[in-house]
């Protein structure tokens, strides 16, 4: 029996905290005898799928007893229900009948064992005699799950992806600004000098806070972003944590080349999940202000590309996606006021992992659009503060339809091209809200 449930719910989707506040539910009922039922729920899909089968730990009371289990994951009710039957087969053996699948609208699906291993027969069928169906299976139960692993809620391995590159390129570009858009900080102030040209002094002269406005801050940059939250949806509650480092390598004030690489882990009622990419993107400005202008308009558009992987012993899910954006970056500066606006189309796909005859893949084909704004106040001497909010909408089929982050905090920017960032951000949506702190820094080196 082990062999034969372990499979099938190894390539259930994560889910996580169903209405009873657990991630996993079984509910078991006797064939026959609807008053002999148990309920068992827990955050480890492995270690309940192993006891189901062993009828072992909490579901002793139904060893040698013919039994219909149905499985809810994180609310999503009934996402598979199974019938066992210790003598139902052609040979008087086990009968196994998958009665009904999350997006599959076909007969029910039988194994018996005058055919075969039941686990070696069920392991073929999700792993590669139906591969569309699993795919199918998949992606219904990822739309109606609050924190699937792979997509349609902030969590997911999908959104993950996009808020990295909104946030880079988009949102907090004005952490890594280019040469002109800094330097223009550090101008002479031409509310107080109404001449700022004034040929009695030397254009490059000192400001007021010490720089230069003619400093160049170097053609290779590092970047460092720390992202913590706290998470509760209706049915559950956890934390999450991000980590992305990224290194700039600037050709000219027009255009750079960054690689980052985003890390994250996020637990949901003690289920662990693991996130990791690989982004590539070209940041082009296509306006760029003039250092001593008094106001002005910059444009930036980053197409990019990613590959992001994430995995999860405990949900028994992940999968590998791929990641092409395209992300504009609107900036006017007028004085010590700036305002950001910025919009982010990404679309992502996830790959068909193939090992010798089996193949894989979680059926993820996603689209989101972000749009987001920020107004940018600085003080002399670096010290700025800002305030903004972004809209999150998942184009496709999702379980959060759409979602709005607002955002607040500090930021200082000395002329050394050393900046540091320190933030408030939420995230709200139907029935999910998460609280954070943003911490951000870049060397100019």
């Amino acid at each position: 029996m082990k062999r034969l449930i372990i499979p099938a719910l190894m390539l259930v989707p994560s889910l996580a905290a169903a209405q009873s506040g657990d991630l996993f539910v079984f509910e078991i009922t006797e064939t026959g005898n609807p008053s002999n039922t148990l309920t068992v729920g827990g955050s480890v899909l492995p270690d309940l799928a192993q006891d189901l089968a062993d009828t072992q730990g909490d579901f002793d009371s139904f060893s040698g007893v013919p039994f219909d289990a149905m499985i809810r994951y994180a609310g999503v009710d009934d996402a598979v229900a199974i019938t066992y039957d210790p003598t139902g087969g052609s040979a008087g053996g086990e009968l196994v009948t998958i009665t009904s699948l999350a997006g599959y609208n076909g007969p029910p699906i039988v194994f018996d064992a005058a055919d075969g291993d039941l686990g070696d027969q069920l392991q073929d069928f999700f792993l590669k005699n139906n591969p569309d169906t699993i795919k199918d299976f998949l992606s219904a139960v990822a739309a109606l799950s609050p924190v699937a692993v792979t997509d349609g809620n902030p969590l997911a391995s999908t959104a993950r992806s996009a808020k990295y590159r909104f946030d880079r390129f988009g949102l907090f570009a004005d952490l890594s600004p280019a040469d002109p858009q800094l330097n223009r900080l550090f101008a002479p102030d031409t509310a107080a000098d109404p001449d700022p040209l004034d040929q009695t002094e030397a254009p490059n002269a000192p400001t007021n806070t010490g720089g230069s406005a003619t400093t160049e801050h170097g053609a290779f940059r590092s970047r460092i972003d720390f992202f913590a939250q706290a998470i509760e949806t209706d049915d559950f509650s956890g934390s999450s944590f991000d980590l992305t480092l990224s290194n700039e390598i600037r050709f000219s004030d027009e255009i750079a080349l960054v690689v980052g690489v985003p890390l994250s882990y996020h637990t949901i009622e003690d289920a662990d999940v693991f996130n990791a990419g690989l982004h590539v993107d070209l940041p082009i400005n296509l306006l760029l202000v003039d250092e001593q202008a008094d106001s002005g308009l910059s444009w930036q558009v980053t197409p990019g590309g990613s590959i992001d992987g994430v995995g999860s012993y405990d949900f028994a899910a992940g999968g590998v996606l791929y990641t092409l954006g395209l992300t504009s970056s609107l900036r006017y500066d007028i004085g010590r006021l700036t305002l950001i606006a910025a919009q982010q189309y990404t679309y992502h796909k996830s790959i068909n992992i193939d090992s010798g005859d089996y193949a894989f893949d979680p059926g993820v084909d996603q689209q989101i659009l972000k749009l987001g704004g920020k107004l940018v106040w600085r003080f002399e001497g670096g010290a700025v503060i800002y305030g903004g909010a972004t809209w999150t909408d998942f184009l496709e089929d999702s379980a959060i339809d759409d979602y709005t982050s607002p955002v607040a905090g500090i930021m200082w920017q000395p002329h050394s091209g050393f900046n540091i960032l320190a933030g408030y951000e939420d995230d709200f949506g139907d029935g999910y809200t998460s609280h954070g702190g943003r911490l951000s820094i870049q060397f100019p080196f």
